[in-house]
């Protein structure tokens, strides 16, 4: 089977708060209409600078936390994983053509952009489970 995936867009000028410009290739302008009137977005890029060999990884430490058990990858967000797809939810603040300026960005600059999706309450889910790893997560995000 052959996945053959088209790049959207690229990220642009980001700046120590995360807040960046994502810029959406021509061809693809018409697919944008509307999405000013959201306010998240959900990003799925290609982490490109991920090498063959971290595409073997299977099994992570969480952030790269020493003091967190190693886990499955797919229980991560980290960016060493087989298909080296990024998930980003970032806050929506302005449409300028095909630009989309946006805040909380945690993906680099040139990142290539795959595609995007809007953020509805009604897909976000509400009795979220997870293992006790993972809640000591919020003591190292800044």
């Amino acid at each position: 089977m052959n996945i053959d995936l088209r790049q959207i867009g690229i990220v642009k000028s980001l700046n120590d708060k995360r807040e960046g410009i994502i810029e959406i290739f021509p061809q693809y302008l018409e697919g944008l209409e509307g999405i000013e009137n959201f306010s998240h977005i959900i990003l799925l890029a290609w982490l490109h600078k991920v090498s063959e060999e971290q595409r073997n990884t299977l099994k992570v430490k969480p952030m790269r936390i020493q003091d967190l058990p190693n886990v499955g990858v797919f229980c991560t967000h980290s960016p060493h994983r087989p298909n080296p797809i990024a998930l980003s939810i970032v806050r929506l603040t302005e449409r300028k053509n095909n630009l989309l300026y946006v805040q909380n960005l945690d993906l680099f600059e040139e990142t290539p952009i795959l595609d995007i999706k809007t953020v509805s309450p009604s897909f976000c889910p509400k009795d979220i489970k997870v293992p006790e790893w993972n809640k000591e997560l919020e003591k190292y995000k800044k």
